[in-house]
């Protein structure tokens, strides 16, 4: 079973059941985790490596997809594996037989794959919270889940394949079919985004875990430790666990792999994996190997980052606005980390900027939508661009105010002005499109409704200019 892959839930939809909070995590770091015996592999898009017992079948890269891998699953007896792309094409490899794909115009943001039993189907699921079933997979629900407050980031099925949980990157679980309801993160300090999830294998707990490595258990699953003292450079991006359920794996985007509980270490691909992150894992079902799967979207050809940066990841810096459209970039951009405060001033960012730097967090893509708040100077811009000097990409977002907002114009000069002087600065001229749709904002002309047309139109412009 496999979930890749990123708040709360305003209004649950038909069969899911949604508590404000469910039972307290277990959070911790475990000396069992294995950061040692790391071996180097071909930096090759879209290529699964496996360890231990896995078998290499095939892979992406020789495929003409056309969009971002982001599952994998493995077949029953781990002979072959299935690959999903964020479009909703499966491509089956060894003894997995295709079952189909989603349709190319078909509106759904793939973000998981999670394989029946007997192998013989498979779920897909979109960040919008639709679940569609292939082969002799069962569809429980829903199209579309309503009043998501975050994207769907996660999956698993229950045991006989009679329903599943889905997770959003805000915490919340929907339950569909026989999969019982036993809690969730909403309410939880999370410290970062939900981004997969996992079932025990009798199907009466589950699994949650976050970006910064953080673990959270319900039901009988049991809290076997978790990378949050780890050191991580990068970011936990899937969970494996072992067929008894008493143990698990954790793999990070640099393709780092944590072993807790009767969970094996079989290797590690080397944090030299740069332009192609890790973005989902699979576990052989007998527990003996598994596949790591490196990304088939490359950070668009861009320099490697300098002393500081995490290559391959985007790390977004804004204000309230930003949080307005944090669903989306979440949704658009894999893995991006959205470091976003109301009332956040420039000095505060530039401040932000410092710290994830020195502790190693900050993502060689840095996205900044500041100046809401208050003015910017050209010495303030400066003063950001020396520390984000050696930063692969940075795109600063031009911001929309009303005309009572007095530095709206000078903030958007200051930007024009300086991007051009860094070559590797781009201008996402946000007010512009603004400018033209004023139907996208509230009454204070500043924020848009979350998941709403301007926030998705942001969205999409800050992802072109990466």
């Amino acid at each position: 079973m496999t979930a890749s892959a990123l708040c709360q839930i305003l209004a649950p939809s038909a069969g899911a059941t949604l508590p404000v909070a469910g039972r307290g995590p277990d959070i911790g770091s475990s000396s069992h985790a294995v950061a040692s015996d790391l071996r180097s592999f071909p930096d090759i898009a879209g290529e699964p490596i496996p360890f231990g017992a896995a078998r290499y079948f095939g892979a992406a890269a020789d495929k003409d997809v056309g969009a971002s891998v982001v599952g994998m699953a493995a077949s029953s007896g781990g002979r072959g594996y299935w690959i999903a792309t964020v479009k909703g094409t499966v491509l089956a490899f060894g003894h997995a037989k295709p079952e189909g794909s989603i349709r190319r115009d078909a509106h759904c943001h793939v973000v998981a794959i999670a394989a029946t039993r007997d192998g013989r189907g498979y779920w897909l699921a979109c960040n919008s919270g639709a679940v569609l079933a292939f082969g002799d997979a069962e569809r429980h629900g829903p199209l579309n889940a309503r009043g998501l407050r975050s994207p769907v980031v996660g999956m698993a099925a229950t045991p006989r394949d009679k329903g599943y949980w889905l997770v959003t990157s805000g915490g919340a679980v929907l339950h569909y079919g026989n999969a019982r309801f036993l809690g969730s993160a909403v309410g939880e300090n999370l410290g970062d985004r939900i981004v997969a999830m996992a079932a025990t294998p009798d199907g009466r707990g589950y699994w949650l875990v976050a970006a910064d490595g953080r673990v959270f258990r319900y039901g009988d699953a049991r809290f076997f430790g978790s990378a949050t003292g780890e050191h991580l450079r990068d970011h936990i991006v899937a969970i494996e666990v072992t067929p008894g359920g008493r143990g698990y794996w954790l793999v990070a985007s640099g393709g780092g792999v944590f072993s807790y509980g009767d969970a094996r270490f079989f290797g590690a691909a080397s944090s030299a994996i740069r332009e192609n992150p890790i973005v989902a894992a699979a576990a052989v079902p007998d527990g003996d190997g598994y596949w790591l799967l490196p990304s088939t979207e490359a950070p668009f050809g861009l320099p490697p980052p300098g002393a500081g940066f995490v290559a391959g990841h985007v790390t977004a810096i804004g204000d309230s606005v930003m949080l307005d459209a944090q669903p989306d970039l979440e949704a658009d951009i894999k893995g991006i980390d959205v470091e976003a405060e109301v009332s956040r001033q420039w000095d505060q960012g530039i401040a932000l900027v410092q710290q994830l730097k020195s502790e190693g967090r900050l993502g060689a893509i840095v996205v900044i939508d500041l100046g809401t708040n208050g003015p910017v100077s050209p010495e303030q811009f400066t003063e950001m661009m020396d520390v984000l000097a050696g930063a692969s990409r940075v795109v600063f977002v031009t911001v929309h105010l009303p005309d009572s907002y007095s530095w709206a114009e000078s903030v958007n000069a200051t930007l024009e002005q300086g991007v051009p002087r860094y070559p590797q600065d781009r201008l996402a001229d946000f007010n512009k499109l603004a400018d033209e749709n004023p139907q996208w904002f509230g009454p204070d002309g500043v924020h848009m409704p979350i998941g709403g047309t301007g926030a998705q139109a942001m969205a999409r412009l800050i992802q072109s200019e990466i």
